[in-house]
This record gives C-alpha cells, sequence and structure tokens, in this order.
C-alpha cells in the first residue's frame, strides 16, 4: 500500500500511473487540501491529514509502505510521514536542506561542493548591510521556500533589492506560506540546466536532461521552454554527475527528484534540488513519445516493480526523440477573448499536444510564474533544430499578441 501525499500538479499524473498499474494507494490530504468529492478518483481511499502521529496512525491501519510525495506541498509532510512510520525514504536529518533554499547551499559546502553564495534577511537594514559587504551585483533576490519562480527578482542595483524585499517579506507565497525573510544570492551567469532524476536505494538515474530558456521580463526571469538533450556533451555529464553528488549531499535516496543547475565559466553550480517530480504537468503521451517512458511511470516503477527498474541502471542515457515543453504566455495580463493563434502552433513542424488552456473570458494575471497558468505546448520530433525554429515561432506569436488576444488589465 502506497500513500501519495498532496498529489498536485504532476503528482496527479503520478496517480494516474499508479491507478494505470492497478496499484493500490491512498491520496493523503490537509484538510484545506481536500478535493471536492466530485473531482476525488474512484475508489482511491482519501486520508485526512490532521497531525504527523495521528495521520500516521491513519496510514499504518492499512499497511501503508510506501510514502511518496505527490507535489512541492507534499515534500515535508510526506517526509515527516515516513519518518514516524518507519519506513525506507530520504534522510531525515536533512530535512530543511531539501525546502529551504538556504540550508540546501549549505549542505552542499558541507558536503565540499561547489555552491552559490547565499544569505537569509529579515529586514531592510540586514540587506542593505549585506549588500554593502558584498559590493557586487546583480544579486538575486527570492522567498527561500516557495517554488515556480514566485517572487525572484534579479537586481542590478540595491534600491531594486530593496524593492523586490519590500515585495516579498511578509506576504503569502506559491506554497501558502508567509515569508518570514528572504533570501539573497549571487548572479549566477551561465546555462540554465534541468536534470530530473528517480532514484533507488541512493543510486540515481538520469530520467530527462533539458537546457532552459530563461529571459528577463521588467527583472524576473520568465522560463520560455526546456528542450531536451538526446547526447549531452562532456560539460553536460560532468554537469550530471555534480548533481548526483548534490543528491547526495541532499540525502535523497528514492524518489523522484528536479534539480535545476546552471553551468557556469566555472563549472556547475546548483540553483536548487526539488524531491519531488517537476511540474505542472507531464505529458504521458508525449514523453512516451520522445524518451519511451514518463517520469511519473519510472517512479510507479521503482516501487511496484523495482526489478525492472533496478535494470535501467545498466542503460545508457540516449531518448530517441527531442521534447520540448513550452510555458505559454500571453503577452500582457487581461481577459482572454480568443486563442486564435493556435490554428498556427498546431501546424508547427513537431508539434504534438497542448494542455491546461485558458479559456475564454478567464483573467490572466501574473504571466511570468512558471505554473502552466496559461497552458503548456509539446513538440516532439527526431531534430532537434527542426524544433526550435518552431519554437522561435512560438515565441514571437505570444511576443507579438498573436497567440493569445487579450482585452482589459487583468487587475
Amino acid at each position: 500500500m502506497i500513500a501519495l501525499v498532496i498529489p498536485a500538479s504532476s503528482g496527479v499524473q503520478l496517480a494516474d500511473a499508479l491507478q494505470e498499474e492497478g496499484a493500490a494507494f491512498v491520496e493523503v490530504y490537509p484538510e484545506d487540501r481536500v478535493p471536492a468529492a466530485g473531482a476525488r478518483r474512484g475508489h482511491v481511499k482519501t486520508v485526512v491529514h490532521t497531525d504527523p502521529d495521528t495521520t500516521a496512525d491513519r496510514l499504518r491501519a492499512p499497511g501503508v509502505r510506501t510514502v511518496i510525495a505527490g507535489s512541492e506541498f507534499g515534500v515535508t509532510l510526506a517526509d515527516e510521514l515516513a519518518e514516524r512510520l518507519g519506513l525506507p525514504y530520504h534522510d531525515h536529518g536533512l530535512r530543511m536542506a531539501r525546502r529551504d533554499k538556504y540550508a540546501m547551499q549549505q549542505a552542499l559546502a558541507r558536503a565540499g561542493l561547489h555552491h552559490t553564495r547565499s544569505r537569509v534577511v529579515h529586514g531592510e537594514e540586514e540587506l542593505r548591510d549585506l549588500l554593502g559587504r558584498w559590493g557586487a551585483y546583480p544579486v538575486v533576490i527570492k522567498p527561500f521556500n516557495s517554488a515556480g519562480s514566485d517572487g525572484c527578482r534579479i537586481c542590478t542595483t540595491a534600491d531594486a533589492a530593496l524593492a523586490a524585499y519590500r515585495a516579498i517579506a511578509g506576504r503569502r507565497n506559491l506554497l501558502g506560506e508567509i515569508n518570514e525573510g528572504v533570501l539573497v544570492q549571487e548572479f549566477l551567469a551561465g546555462s540554465q540546466y534541468v536534470v530530473n532524476t528517480v532514484s533507488m536505494d541512493g543510486r540515481h538515474l538520469l530520467a530527462e536532461l533539458y537546457a532552459e530558456r530563461i529571459d528577463r521580463v521588467e527583472g524576473s526571469p520568465v522560463l520560455r521552454h526546456i528542450i531536451s538533450r538526446t547526447t549531452p556533451e562532456e560539460r553536460e555529464q560532468r554537469l550530471v554527475e555534480y548533481t548526483g553528488s548534490c543528491l547526495d549531499a541532499l540525502g535523497i535516496r528514492d524518489g523522484a527528484a528536479h534539480t535545476e543547475v546552471m553551468l557556469t565559466a566555472d563549472g556547475p553550480r546548483l540553483v536548487e534540488v526539488n524531491s519531488r517530480l517537476m511540474g505542472p504537468y507531464l505529458s504521458p503521451d508525449a514523453y512516451h513519445c520522445a524518451f519511451g517512458y514518463c517520469s511519473p511511470h519510472l517512479v510507479a516503477e521503482r516501487f511496484l516493480r523495482p526489478d525492472d527498474f533496478r535494470k535501467r541502471f545498466d542503460l545508457p542515457y540516449g531518448p530517441a526523440r527531442t521534447l520540448a515543453m513550452v510555458f505559454l504566455r500571453a503577452s500582457r495580463a487581461g481577459v482572454l477573448t480568443s486563442l486564435e493563434g493556435l490554428r498556427t502552433v498546431r501546424r508547427l513542424p513537431g508539434f504534438h499536444s497542448v494542455a491546461r488552456l485558458p479559456q475564454v473570458s478567464d483573467v490572466l494575471r501574473d504571466t511570468r510564474l512558471t505554473t502552466g497558468s496559461c497552458g503548456i505546448a509539446f513538440f516532439v520530433h527526431e531534430d532537434a533544430e527542426l524544433v526550435e525554429h518552431s519554437l522561435a515561432v512560438l515565441h514571437g506569436l505570444e511576443d507579438s499578441g498573436a497567440l493569445f488576444q487579450v482585452v482589459g488589465t487583468g487587475a
């Protein structure tokens, strides 16, 4: 029996994968996140979380032997429940380092790994003092425990950094928590990558390697797309090896991890590790078309058919096709009146599918978050250059306002 803790975002596809395999599992939610009756998964029991000890007792009764985080919201709770149930999981002593981005960098430092200079500040005077001591710009200001590029700002002056601090501190972040301070980090110049892995007993299987396109819009990093690397170069291989060392330093032993790494002139530097699947949505058919598997199905295989999963460590990484995942974006906030640009997108070479599109009359607000609020497009093809050309056309449609037609301000 498996306990899937708060299966939101791509955790929904993980629940689908478990259900496809006929797995016995329960879904764990806190009271404020229990899905409406009509949205619940048929024949799957819901356990309502109250406190870790009580919830662990409720999971012990049906014989739960595996706990999996179903989203960023469930990362800490899954760890706490696994510890109380005495089940194999990540290193519980490093729990904070897997969520708190400052503690994460400190864990790398203790392990002797290259890391990013970081500090947590809790007041404007503390921030001014830190900026004066560092004396170098740009700096990155962001919440130390959120997700989806929430609140992240790249600041080139002290005034910009202070403004970013005021916009973040004391506010509720994307995970529903109050930002009690902000994380200040040195700016890493280079190419950013995504390394997605599935681990088994401390061994880390490379599932997907992507290069990212990130634009800077009004001081905020905006992720436009990720595109898979089918044949990693030598420096990218070193980046993957560095990622594995980071996972070890953070005590990640079983299940999915989504890691962002910057490849700088001085080598790879960790941006952050998330001990769960990449969000917000993973199209099973697009991934199977490109890779021959999908990460949610890999996680299901690891726990349901461990002997089959173990054999994957002997196989080389090398998907047959390139996959690109595009976080669609409107050129501005407002009320959506038309998606007529999709006619063009669907005719682009390599187009596979779109998901989670907004509906006409929806209000589009923050178009910078990587939560898929404006939809996600998938491209799959043997020719990476052809995919890149299609992405350039798509981004031109977005930036010109030809993809989404929007009126008003979205206020």
